[in-house]
């Protein structure tokens, strides 16, 4: 037995001098890197990788023990390749290791839940191709701007090959009361939701240190609206060094998202399926949707409608050149223009003009290099005969509430039978809504990225609370038969979902003496029918 003790003696002092990891302890850390946090500022921009990237590569780099995820648009890839290689450099040292689990799922920071799919499969595209060629690996884990979430994200990025997206547990309850339960699936993706978890039986535990904008982690929660406060912060860096510390000498590995998820597969949990919720950003309790960037005005210079109505006229651009047969490479310059034009900033929270000029422009480059490329590439919207009728012989009861001045005027579609159009045209007060009766039982739409098909959610399956959707083919059911298609290309807000006042509408808030036009069509049929029709008339090009 003695010739045992040695090699005993050795391994009990070699282990009481290293710090061991519970394999069930994880700390979890996802940075939202924007290069469009100010969309369009350059100074901006090269703040945002000098005083809150390279830092926080900077630190991981040295604690090599410690990992997280940072997620990026793949726009942000190419910036540091031009401008940044040594910084590049460190970001790929980190990923080859393991250290950093690089998230992407889009080119540039896209409202991806108020455009279609063809969309975001080029934005997608986009993605593999420069992570291909800047030699970086792309993890499996989904994470948009804004938190974005919905059906179609899910079933796109299955497609896509990617394994796992995350959510917000406020984004979640909004529709849903589900605590405890951090693990879901939804359209064969598996879906983790931001939520601390401790389970005595497996002694697996897992704590969610920070989620959100990773330009404010090493600046001490400084954004990069204030630039001259904008600066690395060595008293937040050393908090948080000792903070992960502290958690390591209680049990918990600094890991990554997808290590947890490992664990979980492990350890035989599984995911049930994730109850109906509807498409949603960040924060749904603070606009309740898209809304936000959809109809909200929170200064007098923003421009909602403009920028979201011109996004679709411009796409109509690049659809017609696509169809004419101009090949990816040729469009590609064009399509990271439309993509940078479709950024939730230049109409979110509080947008800057250079925002709302950047939106502007990016569109602008769509239409010139369409031009160059296909002089006869100039889109024709679908036309139609109208016939004028009165607002007593269109099929529903149209209520606009809040305008200084309006004008309504109805129409039936000559040759086609149970098709109906409506114009409205008003000056805006303080808050402005064209109201549709919504007497259904349930919400009937086609989620962002699924313009393909209908999802029905029953009331009863859901919070009763007013959900704005951003319907990228603008069709909606207002009861059985009976739908309401949003004319994208002439008018593109939110439409809100209100169950307890038995209304659908378009609102417009904040933008009193703004000038506002919009078409909507009221069509009598089936789903076949409504989906057909919605489809075409917004150009959703689903090939």
């Amino acid at each position: 037995m003695k010739r045992f003790i040695l090699p005993v003696l050795i391994i009990f002092f070699a282990l009481a001098g290293t710090r061991v990891f519970s394999e069930t302890g994880y700390v979890l850390n996802l940075y939202h890197f924007n290069l469009q946090y100010v969309a369009g500022s350059e100074k901006a921009m090269r703040s945002i990788v000098e005083d809150s990237f390279e830092p926080l590569l900077d630190f991981y780099l040295e604690h090599p023990g410690w990992s997280a995820d940072f997620e990026l648009q793949s726009q942000f890839i190419e910036y540091l390749a031009e401008n940044y290689p040594q910084v590049l450099e460190k970001f790929r040292r980190l990923a080859k290791t393991g250290q950093a689990e690089i998230i992407s799922f889009h080119y540039s920071d896209q409202l991806v839940l108020a455009f279609p799919s063809l969309d975001q499969r080029r934005s997608l595209k986009l993605v593999k191709e420069i992570f291909e060629k800047y030699d970086l690996p792309l993890s499996g884990v989904v994470f948009l701007q804004e938190a974005q979430f919905g059906e179609g994200i899910c079933a796109l990025a299955k497609e896509f090959g990617y394994q796992v997206a995350v959510i917000t547990p406020g984004q979640y309850d909004w529709f849903q009361d589900d605590p405890g339960i951090p693990y879901f699936t939804c359209r064969g993706l598996e879906v983790l939701k931001k939520e601390n978890f401790n389970d005595p039986k497996t002694g697996l535990k897992a704590k969610w240190y920070f989620l959100g904008d990773g330009e404010l982690v090493i600046t001490g929660g400084i954004s990069p609206y204030f630039s001259f406060l904008f600066k690395p912060n060595f008293f937040r860096k050393k908090k948080l060094e000792q903070d992960f510390k502290r958690l390591e000498k209680k049990g918990y590995k600094i890991a990554t998202i997808s290590e947890y998820l490992s664990a979980l597969h492990r350890l035989g949990y599984q995911p049930r399926s994730l109850k109906p919720i509807l498409d949603s950003p960040w924060r749904p309790e603070d606009d309740k949707g898209v809304f936000t960037w959809m109809g909200e005005y929170n200064s007098k210079w923003e421009e909602d409608y403009q920028l979201r109505t011109e996004n679709w006229r411009t796409r109509s651009w690049l659809i017609s050149a696509e169809k004419a047969g101009i090949s990816w490479e040729k469009l590609k310059p064009a399509w990271k223009h439309q993509l940078n034009a479709e950024v939730s900033d230049s109409t979110g929270w509080h947008p800057l003009p250079v925002e709302i000029e950047y939106g502007h422009s990016e569109s602008q480059k769509v239409i010139e290099i369409i031009k160059n490329l296909c002089p006869n590439c100039a889109p024709e919207p679908l036309k139609f005969d109208y016939i004028s009728i009165s607002a007593e012989e269109f099929p529903i009861k149209i209520s606009l509430s809040g305008a200084k001045e309006k004008e309504l005027k109805f129409f039936k579609v000559k040759d086609q039978p149970g098709l109906f159009a409506l114009e409205v045209k008003f000056s805006a007060g303080i808050d402005t809504k064209i109201s549709f009766p919504f007497t259904g039982s349930e919400i009937i739409y086609s989620p962002a990225l699924l313009e393909d098909q209908l999802v029905k959610i029953p009331l009863d399956r859901i919070k009763p609370r007013l959900h704005y959707l951003g319907l990228p083919n603008g069709l909606v059911g207002l009861k059985p038969g009976l739908w309401l298609i949003r004319d994208n290309q002439a008018g593109c807000l939110a439409m809100g979902i209100n169950p307890k006042q038995k209304e659908i509408h378009l609102r417009v808030k904040k933008a009193e003496g703004k000038e506002f036009f919009f078409r909507f069509y009221i069509l009598e049929g089936n789903e076949r029918q409504a989906l057909k029709f919605a489809n075409n008339l917004n150009q959703i090009f689903l090939q």
